[in-house]
């Protein structure tokens, strides 16, 4: 099976165990209420999830045996298509993400093509092509 990005998209009930992985304490509900949502399947199981509010990814987390394997990399492009249907840039704070998960992701976004934003540390931009 292949790694496959839904956006938007009402989880299969054979996703829901995996997907509490990622997201607990926080209910699916709970997180469609803050916009679109991007879930990242491999095999019937949810591996990485990401939302977007308008031009801002304000959600990345990939489960931790499934990283460096390139799902957070795919993840992260099918978020940034979908947020350039309407913008030409996209943002992320990274000041939004745990404090022991931040060096982590700063790195990640910056081999991604992310820039620090000039005005603020924690913006992260990247321009869509």
């Amino acid at each position: 099976m292949r790694l496959t990005i839904f956006h938007n998209e009402n989880p299969h009930p054979l996703w829901e165990n995996s997907l509490k992985k990622l997201i607990t304490p926080l209910t699916f509900n709970e997180l469609t209420a803050t916009g679109d949502v991007h879930i990242a399947v491999f095999n019937d199981g949810v591996v990485g999830i990401s939302l977007s509010k308008d031009d801002s990814i304000t959600y990345l987390k990939v489960r931790d045996i499934t990283r460096r394997r390139g799902v957070g990399k795919y993840l992260l492009e099918e978020t940034i298509n979908f947020i350039a249907k309407d913008f030409d840039k996209a943002f992320i704070d990274t000041s939004k993400f745990p404090q022991e998960e931040q060096d982590g992701l700063i790195y990640f976004l910056e081999m991604e093509g992310f820039v620090k934003e000039n005005d603020n540390s924690s913006i992260y931009v990247y321009e869509v092509v």
